[in-house]
């Protein structure tokens, strides 16, 4: 039973994922609408056409361009607000910069956005993702964890071998990695990590051989 379905969009190779609570006609929400063309979005829209999902909720990880590329399209198609954390909300204006220094087109910003806190739920059918605030790689950063599939979905915070870049704009190096330590590592070693960047990992594997964290 495959509930997870990866999707890498633009240039930049944004991981968008659509996960739904059952495999038939399930319920389901996108994380990370990085869709950057028609194409891409048409992507999208017909695989979940095509499984029946419902789509319920569209949320983010953290406010960086390359992650919300097709947000304002994706909600405005599915009548969704864009779920994200309160303290990313100030830097969504900021997120157009870095698309027109990177060549790439300015990303329009949903018209409705629904505020996320620490500890909420993000329901979907018969389930829900719990948030859990992590900054570090930038403010407003999350990660959303899936308890009953024992899947975290990590934004840019954690990699496989990786983590996040701290460079940039309310990026912290010492932040991140309080935030991975208190808020990923406290999970089991069983649970899958699934980043914004790159294949998939393991809580686990992270933990015992991530050259960053050690």
């Amino acid at each position: 039973m495959n509930l997870i379905r990866t999707f890498v969009f633009n240039p930049i190779q944004t991981n968008t994922y659509v996960i739904q609570h059952a495999e038939t006609q399930g319920r389901g929400v996108i994380v990370d609408p990085a869709c950057a063309c028609t194409a891409e979005f048409e992507q999208l829209t017909a695989y979940i056409a095509e499984k029946g999902i419902t789509v319920e909720r569209v949320v983010l990880t953290h406010p960086h361009f390359d992650h919300l590329m097709g947000a304002a399209a994706v909600c405005r198609h599915y009548g969704l607000p864009l779920y994200l954390h309160e303290k990313a909300v100030p830097l969504l204006a900021a997120c157009t910069n870095p698309a027109a220094t990177y060549g790439m087109p300015v990303p329009a910003l949903p018209e409705s956005l629904e505020i996320l806190k620490a500890g909420d739920r993000v329901p979907f059918g018969d389930t829900a993702l719990e948030v859990r605030y992590t900054p570090g790689h930038c403010e407003g950063s999350v990660v959303y964890v899936w308890a009953d599939q024992q899947t975290v979905f990590t934004g840019d915070v954690l990699f496989r071998d990786s983590i996040g870049r701290t460079d940039l704009p309310t990026g912290d190096w010492d932040v991140l990695r309080k935030s991975i330590l208190e808020q990923v590592f406290t999970l089991d070693d069983a649970y899958t990590v699934r980043p914004g960047h790159g294949g998939r990992t393991s809580v686990g594997y992270e933990r015992s051989h991530n050259p960053f964290l050690g």
